[in-house]
Formats: structure tokens, sequence, C-alpha cells
């Protein structure tokens, strides 16, 4: 009997070394193909808003994944996320006015979400669904200014 215990004390402290070793050498091969393979780069967008622009975009695989938009006015901000599939993409937009001044703005508290629409584009910015009754349509100019794969 203390054969037996002492084999399975010596068997869970030898795999219990092994798992050590073996996860902290593989987390640096993680984080390193995490860093190689997905890429976040930050766009301004011209010919929007006179307040500003911007798209911040995430790559997979050095192919576009996702964006998402921000569009600055005086009243208020809308905010577009596009989802990249292969053949389609996702567009959820969000409007929000300020509930004051634009100066006034500190938070996300400041903000009133008015509309969220969804719908689906194909790769030229043409409706694949049915059309919401007020969209922001910008993929023209996104797609002038952010490149759809990187090298």
């Amino acid at each position: 009997m203390k054969n037996i215990i002492f084999l399975l004390l010596t068997v869970i402290s030898c795999n219990a070394k092994d798992q050590n070793n073996s996860s902290s050498d593989t987390v640096p091969l993680l984080q390193e193909s995490l860093i190689k393979k997905d890429t976040i780069i930050t766009y301004n967008i011209d010919g929007i808003s006179s307040e500003g622009s911007e798209a911040v975009v995430i790559y997979k695989r050095k192919k576009i994944y996702e964006s998402k938009i921000n569009i600055y006015g005086e009243t208020g901000q809308a905010e577009l996320i596009y989802k990249f599939y292969p053949t389609k993409i996702e567009v959820i937009e969000k409007t929000h006015k300020y509930k004051g001044d634009l100066k006034s703005v500190n938070s996300k508290e400041d903000l009133k979400l008015v509309n969220i629409v969804k719908y689906y584009i194909d790769y030229k910015g043409e409706l694949l669904s049915n059309p919401p009754k007020k969209r922001i349509d910008i993929f023209k100019e996104f797609k002038n200014n952010v490149p759809f794969e990187i090298k």
C-alpha cells in the first residue's frame, strides 16, 4: 500500500513539473502568433465630417476583419461597425445626439441614443438587405481611405 501511494505521488509530481514547463514555453509562442496574425490600425477618413471621423480597423491574417468608425458632428455622433464576411459586410449603425452642445460632451452619459440600424452590403457598397429608413452611406469614402489587405 505504501508503495502505491509513493508511486502515485511520484507520478503526480513529475506530471506537474512537465505541465509547468510546457505552459511557460507555449505562452510566448501563442502571444507571438497572435501579434503576427492580428493587427489594429486607426485611420482618419477625409471628406465625411468637418468635426472629424476615424476608423479603427482589425486585420486578421493581414485581411480586414472588422472596423469601428466614429463620425463626429456638431449636434451628435455616429458609430458604424463593419463586420467583413467573404461575400458580404454586416453594418451596424448607432446614431447619438448630444444632450447639450459639442463642448459639453465629456462622457457617454452626455449622449442620447437615437437610432440603431443593421443591414448588409456587398463589397461595392450596394445594399443586400431591405434598405433602412435612414442610413449613413460612407462606404466609398471608407474604401478610399482604408486598405482591405495589409502587407
